[in-house]
């Protein structure tokens, strides 16, 4: 695992830059560091060791020194496809993962890209005709960011925060706020900045004489659906989890998993135990209130294991964990579950370098309540109006505009297509809400635009449309941004067993029914996760990965709350209507919820405070 920087052109980076840069990446590669630099084209790399520690050191070259290579990630497939090369006489000098995708990319082009299995971000400088190619994994677990410059320079790096150093005249993008207000992310190929970039999932960015060509190599095929019959579906994807866990088991450092007690995190845990000879090391956090705390349901599933269990109740000051946090946030992020997934991250770097998750299980096997909600709720159309009415009265009468009645009042409402339902019941806050909140110059639809263009494309059935637009949108905008910032801040590797190509393949091909079973979610993977525990241990209502968000907007992070909405840099700064925002925040602290437009406008202003604003 590691951080990369580099750059190609008439001003790539220099040595001086190319330490600065990698400086500020050392939480993601903590045990070493390399750079390779030639007349316009700069390589660089910090790592966290992790396998093959001896022989992994990079930049990478060939024997003829004509190719260099600084990567991230894990290829757990590498073995094979290192004895794939020796059966056809290409032998390598050391057992460096590295040296394996050098010879691939020199037996079969880029195309080489197509056989591995794993969590990546390559770049790869071709001396023969001067190309830099940038390749990232197939469903975005490692980020990977460009910039060009005017000259036709092209940058990239891991992190924002290092492209940042390249030059300062980067001009914030307007239509982002707009965006993390609904849905909480900046989705790829956007970022904050105009002139900054991320290189979408699973493509193939190739830059030769200031020329730029862009490839993908690989998709889903939500189309295709196999033939089998429930029993055999079930007993293949057994199989296809004990593979993907297995692969992900090899460290020459201590390992674990992140135990929430949950179908997902339950079922990596049982294949680890199976594999593994040593006492598996297991991590859970829950904070004093019960309605954020699994720890009592992770610890049973511990038991039943015979794991060496680690728990932590946190009492944590959300202030301070906040202003951490936002410091560690390169690009605005309004999804509160960092929080946890962060402290997690810490906890469990305390016992281990790597731990397996269970990122991807509900977007490859329909895990999330609202598979079954949008489809419903778009049937009832025709009786949204006479619904809203009522809602809004007993909203008015008793409720006072509680969060949960807003939610179902924003649900309650007539939507042309599936895809206007799904977008809604994904977003933070509704567009018309945030027209009135959002200053006119920053107010946009154009993210909410581009979801519902996508969305609608091709003919597949309800579902298929709402995993396709989870993989394009949610899971790699969100989910493996959280992932990623979360564990890499802590120097942790984050391994999801879930997001194995085979695994997302096969699940993706079953059909409906055995994801989707009348009102139950995700139904073959309960039957696994039963087939390995015992029912009343698993069977429950799905918590998810919160906080007391509203409690802590009001009480203990009241005062940090008002002193950044409020104060005179964030007027100034334009982008929110003040007498909206005081609005909100007296309704919240009336009893009114409004977290879920309060936590994107405080992490947006606490991004714009650490990134923007003057030191």
């Amino acid at each position: 695992m590691c951080g990369i920087v580099g750059g190609i052109g008439p001003n790539a980076p220099k040595k001086s830059l190319l330490q600065s840069q990698l400086n500020s990446l050392k939480h993601r590669g903590p045990d070493d560091t390399g750079i390779f630099l030639e007349n316009g084209v700069s390589l660089g790399m910090c790592r966290l060791a992790i396998v093959e520690i001896r022989d992994g050191t990079q930049p990478a070259t060939d024997t003829e020194e004509k190719i260099r290579i600084v990567w991230n990630g894990e290829i757990y497939n590498y073995r094979e496809l290192r004895k794939e090369l020796e059966d056809i006489g290409i032998y390598s000098r050391g057992a460096s993962e590295s040296e394996v995708l050098i010879n691939l990319y020199l037996k079969h082009g880029l195309d080489f890209v197509k056989k591995l299995n794993g969590m990546f971000a390559i770049a790869i400088f071709d001396s023969r005709d001067r190309s830099l190619h940038l390749i990232r994994d197939r469903v975005g677990e490692k980020p990977l960011w460009v910039s060009v410059a005017r000259d036709k320079t092209l940058f990239f790096a891991s992190e924002v925060r290092a492209l940042l150093q390249v030059h300062g005249n980067f001009s914030l993008r307007p239509e982002m706020i707009s965006e993390v207000m609904q849905f909480g992310y900046i989705n790829s190929p956007n970022s904050a900045f105009s002139e900054i970039n991320q290189l979408a999932p699973a493509t193939v960015l190739t830059w030769r004489s200031g020329l730029i060509t862009q490839w993908k190599y690989w998709q889903l095929e939500f189309d295709r659906k196999v033939e089998i019959t429930y029993s055999e579906a079930l007993e293949q994807t057994k199989e296809l989890i004990n593979e993907a866990v297995s692969r992900r088991l090899i460290s020459e450092r201590p390992i674990g998993s992140f135990l929430s007690g949950g179908y997902d995190s339950t079922i990596v845990t049982a294949y680890m135990v199976k594999a593994m000879k040593e006492q598996v090391n297991t991590f859970t956090i829950g904070f004093e209130n019960p309605k954020f705390n699994e720890s009592n349901h992770a610890s049973q599933i511990a038991n039943h294991f015979k794991t060496n269990h680690h728990v932590e109740i946190l009492k944590p000051d959300p202030e301070a964990v906040i202003q951490e946090i936002s410091r560690i946030l390169d690009q605005p992020f309004a999804d509160s579950s960092i929080l946890p997934t962060y402290l997690l991250s810490k906890f469990a770097r305390e016992n281990v370098i790597v731990a397996l998750g269970g990122d991807g299980g509900d977007e490859v096997f329909g895990g999330y309540d609202r598979y079954l909600a949008a489809p419903i709720l778009q049937k009832l159309n025709p009786v949204m109006i006479p619904s809203s009415y009522v809602v809004n009265q007993i909203r008015s009468r008793s409720f006072q505009g509680s969060r949960k009645v807003k939610r179902l009042r924003s649900q309650l409402t007539p939507m042309t297509s599936l895809a206007d339902r799904y977008s809604s019941i994904l977003s933070l806050a509704q567009p018309l809400d945030l027209r009135r909140l959002i200053n006119p110059e920053y107010f946009s639809t154009i993210a909410s635009k581009v979801f519902i263009d996508k969305f609608q494309l091709g003919n597949v059935s309800n579902l298929d449309r709402m995993l396709r637009s989870d993989f394009d949108s949610y899971l790699p905008g969100d989910l493996l941004v959280k992932a990623d910032i979360a564990s890499m801040a802590n120097s942790l590797e984050l391994r999801s067993p879930f997001l194995d190509v085979n695994l997302i393949e096969w699940g993706i091909s079953l059909p409906s029914e055995y994801k989707l079973k009348g009102l139950s979610t995700k139904r073959i993977l309960k039957d696994v996760a039963r087939s390995l525990v015992p029912p009343d241990l698993i069977d429950r209502p799905k918590m998810g990965f919160g906080i007391p968000r509203a409690e802590w907007l009001r009480g203990s992070m009241k005062t940090m709350l008002l002193d950044v909405l409020t104060d005179h840099t964030a007027r100034n700064r334009g982008w929110f209507n003040s007498r909206e925002v005081t609005r909100a925040i007296e309704l919240h602290m009336s009893g009114n919820d409004q977290d879920n437009v309060l936590w994107p406008m405080l992490m947006l202003e606490l991004w714009a405070k650490n990134w923007l604003d003057p030191k």
